[in-house]
């Protein structure tokens, strides 16, 4: 395989997504998923994703509602640190997804990086193989610290895709959550009582968000903010 240091830069030159996660299969001989979500919150409905996984089982995983049951994705968009999949406790609704997935051709190994960026986004980087046991542990251990990397390059080049080069501004949490109330459908006053502040804290809230979001009204700024991945409804 690649050197680390190549890796990387195929990675970063990577024309789109897609390309940065086929380098990753190439170089490590492992399939490789890139998944941002919806929004900073971890939601996982209508996310961002690329995958060297088989067409058929893509299709079957979107056409089996598969995304409702995943221990995987729902672990990975809770946790920090990376973690091996042996690790997450598998339920009994996700069994036949499991089967399923095995049936496809996918491996019963994996081993994923959450990524929280610093607007507050989270997206999860995983490898799938086939390898088991000891020489599984024997790779990952060896390779962690590049397959760390390798998330966090892949979701700038995700990013890169999905928004051009323009950073988008940097909201504070309190920002995110005013502005994802009010796109809930809660006017200030509601929002103030929801997260135990006063109204006028929540309207200073949201008038510093909607300058940082360069935007002229509330609903321009909730809807950019959604657009952006920075929030929910």
């Amino acid at each position: 395989m690649e050197s680390a240091t190549q890796l990387l830069d195929l990675i970063r030159n990577a024309g789109d997504t897609a390309s940065a996660v086929e380098a990753v299969r190439k170089a490590f001989d492992v399939h490789a998923t890139y998944h941002l979500a919806q929004t900073a919150a971890g939601s996982v409905d209508a996310p961002f994703v690329r995958t060297t996984y088989p067409a058929a089982w893509v299709a079957r995983y979107l056409l089996a509602g598969y995304v409702k049951v995943d221990s995987i994705a729902r672990e990975g968009f809770g946790r920090i640190l990376p973690f091996d999949w042996s690790e997450v406790e598998i339920g009994a609704e996700a069994m036949p997804m499991m089967r399923d997935a095995l049936e496809h051709g996918l491996g019963s190994s994996g081993y994923s990086v959450p990524i929280i960026d610093r607007h507050g986004r989270r997206a999860l980087f995983s490898i799938n193989g086939t390898t088991t046991g000891d020489d599984w542990q024997a790779f990952v251990g060896a390779n962690q610290a590049s397959l760390a990397e390798v998330g966090h390059a892949i979701h700038r080049v995700a990013l890169r895709e999905l928004y051009g080069d323009d950073e988008p501004p940097q909201l504070s949490a309190r920002e995110r959550e005013v502005l994802m109330w009010t796109a809930r459908g809660k006017d200030y006053k509601a929002v103030g009582l929801i997260l135990g502040i006063s109204h006028h804290t929540t309207k200073a809230y949201l008038k510093s968000a909607r300058y940082k979001l360069d935007c002229t009204t509330i609903a321009q700024a909730v809807a950019k903010a959604l657009s952006l991945r920075l929030i929910s409804e």
